[in-house]
């Protein structure tokens, strides 16, 4: 079973078309909410799982808490970022939830190392788990200029593209002041696929620098080989990460351009 603690976003309804059983409890907890971390503890209570294995900063923090509210058997959390902001008050609850979580899984060394020296967790309880990658998305489908129609993107003009999820994290607004600042930069387009929560800020701040006939959204995709194959550049500005599969999968496919037998299939 899988719970999303707040909304379902792209990801949540994609599970939930494959018939998974998932719930999005539209909660939001925090010191704002705190009875949100209790109606999370309920649905935990009442759900009585065997296992819970939380993702991402939120749920590893109300989630693993709130399963040890519930008395759940083996609690597990992952880190799949460089968290440099974490707050003294976040560390602290960490180092609190490490002594009672079975395992934390990290996406990838770096992260296990920074986790240990920021928690000061027990080495034994923080193991690497590379992200997995769904290889199938690299398969290209469609012509650079039919893709590029399909995209509304000039079909001869250079274009970056930055896949990511709409958040801060991304640093979407640094590519965007680039596109404005930079005078080389000036017949750049910029394809931005991907879904969050900044969607609705990202497109107003477009349109208030003035950039917005050369900044186009595609929302979240699946046919990475396609829009690879139409782009010129990726681009990836984070402001942190830990293992980004955008710049895997990206590095993959160039790898395959170049040693494929059919060199044709590069972009």
């Amino acid at each position: 079973s899988m719970v999303c603690i707040g909304e379902p976003g792209p990801i949540g309804l994609e599970v939930e078309k494959t018939g998974v059983e998932f719930h999005a409890l539209g909660l939001r907890p925090g010191l704002r909410r705190p009875f949100d971390l209790l109606r999370l503890q309920a649905f935990i209570h009442q759900w009585q799982p065997a296992i819970v294995h939380t993702f991402l900063l939120t749920a590893s923090l109300y989630g693993r808490f709130a399963a040890l509210l519930a008395r759940v058997p083996i609690v597990i959390g992952t880190e799949v970022n460089i968290y440099e902001r974490k707050r003294p008050l976040h560390r602290f609850a960490e180092q609190w939830l490490m002594r009672h979580t079975d395992a934390v899984v990290a996406s990838a060394g770096s992260v296990r190392e920074f986790y240990l020296e920021q928690i000061h967790a027990d080495p034994d309880k923080v193991v690497v788990i590379y992200n997995a990658v769904d290889w199938s998305q690299l398969q290209t489908t469609m012509a650079r200029a039919e893709m590029r129609t399909e995209l509304r993107l000039p079909v001869d003009a250079p274009v970056a593209g930055i896949i990511a999820r709409l958040t801060e994290q991304k640093a979407h607004r640094v590519l965007f002041d680039a596109l404005v600042s930079r005078p080389e930069l000036r017949e750049l387009h910029l394809l931005v696929v991907g879904d969050g929560e900044l969607r609705d800020d990202l497109r107003a701040r477009a349109q208030r620098l003035g950039i917005g006939d050369r900044v186009h959204f595609a929302g979240a995709r699946r046919d990475l080989g396609n829009i690879l194959h139409a782009i010129d550049m990726f681009v990836m500005p984070s402001l942190w990460e830990g293992l980004p599969l955008s710049l895997v999968l990206t590095t993959d496919a160039i790898y395959q351009s170049f040693y494929s037998e059919d060199i044709t299939r590069g972009f």
